[in-house]
């Protein structure tokens, strides 16, 4: 080879990274845009879905407020219709409204909890209607005399045992408790707890 083909072949060697230089940078540029475009899909699209649990886990804790406010209202408003009723007196009208409360709140838990607090509602609201059932027997006469009133009136008052069940599997759902029973107040026994 001569020193004119050489130089020639330098001089094009030469052309040639000069006009494909922009091309490689554009190549690398590119590369890197489309990288960080998909580390930021990733980034929104994780984004989202912790908005989402977010907003499920604040769902829910609003239906568990409802749904124990209302079991709990309920179950005192049962208390107050045997104690009336064994006095001899009526019960008095919130119990009927406080009823369907619960049942319209526990219609929206229905549709937003796991089972295993699904099922600890849904012992509260068998019981719920259980000892409304017993106290309509017992207010038409079908009970037995006082030793029917004092079963009734143990019945209502062991109910608190299955709504802090309920309590415990909410809480443990939500993130701020074991699932285990924690005796947040006192039973009209006087004694802590269920």
């Amino acid at each position: 080879m001569n020193a004119g083909t050489a130089t020639l072949l330098v001089a094009v060697v030469g052309v040639m990274g000069t006009l494909l230089a922009p091309l490689a940078t554009a190549r690398v540029n590119s590369r890197a845009r489309l990288q960080e475009f998909q580390l930021q899909q990733r980034a929104n699209a994780e984004a989202r879905k912790e908005e989402s649990a977010a907003a499920d886990l604040e769902r829910r804790r609003t239906a568990y407020i409802a749904l124990n406010g209302s079991a709990r209202l309920w179950r005192i408003l049962l208390m107050e219709d045997v104690n009336a009723l064994r006095a001899g007196r009526t019960c008095g009208e919130q119990t009927e409204p406080a009823r369907q409360a619960f049942q319209a709140d526990f219609a929206q838990v229905q549709m937003l909890v796991p089972d295993h607090v699904l099922d600890a509602a849904n012992r509260v609201r068998i019981a719920l209607a259980d000892a409304r059932e017993r106290l309509g027997r017992q207010a038409a006469g079908n009970g037995e005399g006082e030793a029917a009133w004092q079963d009734l009136h143990g019945y209502v008052l062991g109910l608190w045992s299955e709504i802090t069940d309920m309590q415990a599997a909410m809480r443990k759902d939500l993130g701020v408790g074991s699932g285990v029973l924690v005796p947040s107040e006192r039973s009209e026994s006087g004694q802590v707890g269920p």
